[in-house]
């Protein structure tokens, strides 16, 4: 969060799934959908002074397509042919081909960087660059950081679409999620950045000023198989650990209801159009069977061949199955100790190790897993399943290959007609469910917690936590005789909107989402000090060296 209100993108989208300018006060496509056209607001400005100009945009835009394996947006910036100044508020970006999910991937998704600052920052020195202070564009500034303690940003009062209310943003570091919790009822921070634990759920409805708001991720929780290995690289193989967990056992018992059973197309539910309403459910096509499970790795030819009850290769050497998963979370460490457990009773010797971020990310960056269970990757577009399951997609980290399906990712990803790229996107996700390259477990339901009695005017989003920038820009302290009311320019698109129609637990008073607003330029009372506190509970918030947010040095 701390990013995106430091830095400007072009566009934002919207609660209602429109797209609102940020840096942008507006924008068009050619016929072709190849060229993007975006005129600049002439009074945006860096936060040391300098304007914001097109050659600002045209920079990061032709850095990212010049150097995208150092970012996040190897499988985006790919389409980008040139970023071109038409003058000095004015920019076009020209696209090799047309690229759908453009408006939401690359203008709404790459923070825009100072040229002055940026231009002289070679590739191969990013990972060492310290962007100290990160000079954006954004309604806050960077103020200071204090190691393990927090990080504090203040209002730019140049803000070219209206100064903040907000006067001060804290975040500190609460590493405990009680001593988060009793903070939050003590009024001393006043949202919680980071999904609660279900069981301080029903502690905190009681409360009367502390609201809670719910949020199916658009991502899940899953677990890559490495088809770099054998038998993970055998469809079958990975049919029988679908087979072999309990999806019910883990949304009722592990996420105690607050999640949705994975869906084999990996999109979720709320991804309406996108998700694939006619396929069959994880419990439907592969129910538990330990049964089921069995037969098939029998005829894969792992049996046991000594009689010391542990499966073997067909060359005699005993199978032993190594699976990780994220220590950090208990939820995801619970469901692999089911996992290991159900495939320990049909004879699958396993070693299975719950590992702290660093050594886990090692792990699947250097392909030395059987099975590893981490989590996240969301999306509002399914653009997002090029991503994930194309041969060169950035978060292959499985590696399968599904005969076909990389030309059915690109053609998606080319179509910008909504009915034909929804029937490619539909039979991508059937290709997915016979192949099952990820065990996709669940889709989560993260729950965040806030105060409304010093601060008023959140907007909730179903699919963003309270603090997003629609909040941000919006909020005001109710010491303040009158609130903000000037609403912001919404830009139509075409593209559709993701659904909420979920059902889930309903122990939690859902808040109607209000229409975004933004505040004018205005200026809090005299001697006043409007500080908003928020905290991430056991995550610790990290400023990046750069606003493209820097993945990995290199990318395999």
């Amino acid at each position: 969060m701390i990013i995106s209100v430091v830095y400007d993108t072009l566009v934002i989208r919207a609660p209602d799934g429109n797209y609102v300018g940020r840096l942008a006060m507006d924008w068009s496509v050619s016929e072709d959908g190849k060229v993007w056209t975006f005129k600049l607001y002439p009074n945006a400005t860096w936060h040391d002074g300098k304007p914001v100009t097109a050659e600002d945009v045209a920079f990061t835009y032709n850095y990212i397509r010049d150097y995208y394996n150092y970012t996040r947006f190897a499988s985006y910036a790919i389409f980008i042919k040139e970023a071109k100044v038409i003058d000095d508020y004015t920019v076009q970006i020209e696209l090799k081909s047309p690229y759908a999910p453009f408006l939401y991937y690359l203008a709404a998704g790459v923070y825009i960087l100072p040229k002055h600052i940026w231009k002289d920052v070679k590739p191969s020195e990013l990972a060492q660059y310290k962007n100290e202070p990160p000079i954006g564009s954004g309604p806050f500034i960077f103020a200071e950081h204090k190691p393990q303690q927090y990080y504090k940003l203040v209002a730019n009062p140049k803000y070219h679409l209206g100064r903040p209310y907000i006067d001060t943003l804290l975040y500190p570091i609460i590493s405990n999620a009680d001593a988060m919790l009793l903070a939050l009822k003590n009024n001393e921070v006043d949202v919680v950045t980071w999904s609660i634990p279900y069981q301080t759920i029903p502690q905190l409805v009681t409360e009367p000023n502390i609201k809670l708001h719910n949020v199916t991720e658009t991502g899940a929780r899953y677990a890559y198989f490495n088809c770099q290995r054998w038998p993970m690289n055998e469809v079958k193989f990975r049919q029988a650990v679908h087979y072999a967990i309990n999806i019910t056992e883990v949304v009722n018992i592990v996420y105690q209801g607050y999640a949705l059973p994975g869906s084999l197309g990996r999109l979720p539910p709320v991804l309406s159009p996108w998700y694939n309403e006619n396929l069959p459910p994880k419990e439907k096509k592969y129910p538990f069977n330990l049964s089921k499970a069995a037969q098939l790795l029998n005829e894969l030819g792992l049996i046991d061949r000594n009689g010391d009850g542990w499966r073997d290769y067909p060359n005699g050497t005993t199978f032993t199955l190594t699976i990780y998963s994220p220590s950090y979370d208990p939820l995801r460490v619970r469901w692999g100790e089911i996992l290991s457990n159900n495939l320990k009773e049909i004879g699958v010797k396993v070693n299975y190790q719950p590992l702290e971020w660093t050594a886990l990310v090692n792990k699947l960056n250097s392909g030395d897993f059987d099975i590893l269970i981490i989590g996240g990757v969301g999306s509002l577009d399914p653009d997002i399943l090029r991503d994930i399951f194309h041969t060169k997609g950035f978060w292959n980290n499985g590696h399968c290959t599904i005969p076909g399906l990389d030309a059915l990712l690109e053609k998606q990803a080319n179509t910008t007609d909504i009915e034909a790229r929804k029937a490619l996107v539909w039979k991508i996700q059937e290709i997915l469910a016979e192949n099952v390259p990820l065990l996709n477990t669940v889709h989560q339901q993260f729950v965040f917690a806030y105060r409304d009695d010093t601060w008023k005017g959140w907007v909730l989003d179903p699919l963003a936590s309270p603090d997003n920038w629609f909040s941000l820009m919006s909020l005001y302290n109710v010491k303040l005789q009158t609130a903000p009311t000037t609403t912001i320019t919404i830009h139509p698109t075409t593209q559709p909107s993701a659904t909420t129609s979920v059902t889930l637990p309903t122990t939690i008073a859902t808040t109607p989402i209000t229409s975004p607003t933004v505040t004018t330029s205005t200026t809090p009372p005299s001697g006043a000090d409007y500080t908003l506190i928020a905290v991430g509970a056991v995550a610790v918030i990290v400023i990046v060296a750069i606003a493209l947010v820097i993945m990995r040095t290199t990318r395999k």
